[in-house]
């Protein structure tokens, strides 16, 4: 009896102190990281909205993390080749991947994506959403969706709309809009927003989406009338220009997003750590107003939160996707 009290006592002992060994282990790798600079590496050239709204973020991270934050711009084939470099990298926190929403529209508009984008790479939080501006030329003779969507039908000119390009959002709502109308609506996609612009503002193209920066920013300048936004709620710089839902039109509450990913097999530390931090560097008043100075709505969400707004979304764009039958190769 007594040496089994003696045996009871020692593993307990044993068990005492191994414990906060345990539990340390368990704490490192987010106690310890980062270790050396982080990259976000990010699908879009430098200047653009993605890049002029994460720069501000990273020299905050850094500051917080007390390592440098570098964010490296890999343009390529609709934001795949960003997302395989991160894919690929160690998965030790210290790569992480920005995105829109873009990531998930590709499981649909490729027939071969080289990854999976709910099994290959981690959900860490949603930056902030952006809805797109339906718009025409100031010179257009529509000054409301109603009016418009009577003009596709009866006007004289033929109708086109533009799109930054084949598969974007644009060209997504695009197509929803065409549906709506019952008309044949032909699609032009352009090489971006830029080149998109000087068509639609002299009206050689009827009618486009545009990112709710340029629509706040060209409805003001009246170089564009935007005559509707995408979204459940109107934009806080435009609330004279109605939503799509409150001129009639259904589908059209899904906004894009920006958010980060790290890569399959991270920490589960590391990823609440930086989904943590990041989310307190967004709620700061200096890049919360930086984020609305772009028409990006602040958010920040827990990974898992995030991760269940992917598949939630993905099932609807899939929709849409699949119905209009667009492809990229």
């Amino acid at each position: 009896m007594f040496q089994n009290s003696r045996r009871f006592l020692l593993h307990a002992a044993l068990g005492a102190a191994i414990a906060p060994l345990a539990t340390a282990q368990v704490a490192a790798p987010a106690a310890a990281w980062p270790t050396k600079p982080v990259t976000i590496v990010v699908p879009y050239p430098a200047g653009g909205s993605a890049d002029a709204m994460v720069r501000p973020i990273a020299e905050k991270l850094a500051r917080l993390w007390g390592q440098p934050v570098v964010v490296d711009n890999r343009t390529g084939a609709n934001g795949i080749i960003a997302t395989q470099l991160v894919m690929r990298a160690e998965p030790d926190g210290h790569t992480v991947l920005l995105h829109l929403t873009g990531f998930i529209q590709n499981a649909s508009l490729y027939r071969k994506l080289p990854y999976d984008p709910f099994s290959d790479l981690a959900p860490v939080t949603q930056i902030g959403t952006q809805p797109m501006g339906l718009a025409v030329g100031n010179g257009s003779p529509y000054s409301s969706v109603d009016a418009l969507l009577a003009g596709l039908k009866t006007g004289t000119a033929p109708p086109s709309y533009g799109s930054f390009g084949t598969g974007s959002t644009g060209h997504i709502f695009g197509e929803l809009l065409k549906a709506s109308a019952g008309v044949d609506l032909p699609h032009v996609p352009y090489r971006g927003e830029g080149p998109m612009l000087i068509d639609l503002i002299s009206g050689r193209v009827t009618t486009g989406f545009v990112s709710s920066a340029t629509a706040a920013a060209r409805h003001k300048d009246r170089s564009l009338r935007i005559l509707a936004v995408t979204g459940p709620r109107r934009l806080a710089s435009l609330p004279e220009v109605p939503t799509l839902t409150e001129s009639g039109l259904p589908g059209y509450d899904l906004v894009g997003w920006y958010g980060l990913f790290l890569p399959k097999g991270a920490p589960a530390a590391v990823v609440q750590k930086i989904a943590t931090d990041a989310r307190s560097v967004i709620a700061q008043p200096d890049i919360a107003a930086r984020l609305r100075e772009l028409e990006i709505e602040p958010t920040g969400t827990t990974p898992a939160d995030f991760a269940r707004l992917l598949r939630n979304d993905h099932a609807r764009w899939d929709a849409l996707i699949k119905k209009f039958r667009i492809e990229l190769e």
